[in-house]
């Protein structure tokens, strides 16, 4: 009879134990993830800790520059959306504009035709009557005047004071600059005006723009190149911008809407760089127009003076 071999229970020994480890493991687990849980949670708390956190002071400090960004970002859509109106607005009549004028060179060339008659009749008078050569060439000089004010050339008429004039001692001299804008007229006020209304103003705040410095931003040479582009006019005097260039228009813009066109010129004598040079052209008519008159007022003064004291200048 053999021996039976009693049976192994070393399986029923290690499974205990493998279900034993595989709980301690799930546990851990478990507490591993309720440990991140609440370290995310509790992060405000000790993320300022750490050494590479940001400081209070820094973060105030990118948000004050989010906000002045989006302030930023904000007046440009809205610049961009004025920009947007404006190019949709359909383009103002250009016969309108230019009727006011025709009426003013009209009512000049009136004048002018009065006066021409006129100086027919004192010439014939002086011829006839032997009158002083003063009263011809005081009418000859307003002759001039009026020539000048219509915008026309005045040659013929340069020519006519000239030519009574040239034994008067200085006359020459104040009358050699009018030679060369008699040939094709000086722009009067009101032209010039309206010239600088619209294209001279804004060609002079465009020229301020076009090229920004290296001390500009480049929010800022946006903004300012979208400024250049609405021209606004003021008719409350100089602007507050505190731009120069911007100030010295609207003064001008100001004093040609009072007819003041020594003011104007005044204002932007003293532009300098592309914005000189953007009215450099409006600003030669402009003098041109000054010296003329100034020329006219001053030589009739010299004749008046003589004719109140029975004296001859020949």
């Amino acid at each position: 009879m053999t021996e039976s071999t009693p049976p192994d229970d070393s399986s029923k020994k290690t499974t205990p134990s493998r279900s034993w480890k595989r709980r301690v493991s799930v546990i851990l687990l478990i507490i591993l993830v309720l440990l991140v849980i609440g370290g995310i949670g509790a992060a405000p708390y000790w993320t300022p800790l750490l050494p590479w956190a940001p400081r209070a002071d820094q973060r105030d400090d990118l948000a004050d520059r989010l906000d002045r960004i989006e302030q930023r970002l904000g007046a440009i859509d809205s610049l961009a959306t004025r920009l947007a109106a404006l190019e949709r607005k359909p383009a103002p009549d250009a016969g309108a504009l230019v009727a006011p004028l025709q009426g003013q060179l009209g009512d000049l060339q009136a004048r002018l035709d009065r006066d021409e008659a006129a100086l027919t009749r004192l010439t014939k008078d002086q011829t006839s009557s032997g009158d002083s050569a003063e009263r011809v060439l005081i009418v000859s000089l307003a002759n001039l005047g009026n020539a000048i004010a219509s915008s026309r050339p005045f040659a013929t008429e340069l020519a006519s004071v000239e030519a009574l004039g040239q034994t008067r001692p200085g006359w020459a001299a104040s009358l050699k600059p009018l030679e060369e804008p008699a040939k094709t007229g000086i722009p009067g006020t009101a032209i010039l005006a309206q010239r600088f209304s619209d294209t001279t103003a804004a060609a002079i705040l465009r020229a301020e723009a076009s090229g920004p410095t290296g001390s500009m931003s480049y929010g800022d040479a946006i903004m300012a190149r979208l400024r250049s582009l609405i021209v606004v006019r003021r008719v409350d005097g100089p602007s507050g911008s505190g731009r120069p260039v911007d100030a010295a228009v609207a003064t001008a813009d100001a004093a040609l809407a009072h007819g003041d066109l020594a003011g104007a010129v005044a204002a932007l004598d003293n532009l300098s760089g592309a914005p000189a040079q953007a009215a450099a052209s409006w600003l030669k008519d402009a003098h041109q127009r000054l010296q003329a008159e100034d020329a006219i007022a001053k030589l009739a003064q010299q004749v008046s003076s003589d004719l109140a004291a029975g004296t001859s200048g020949g």
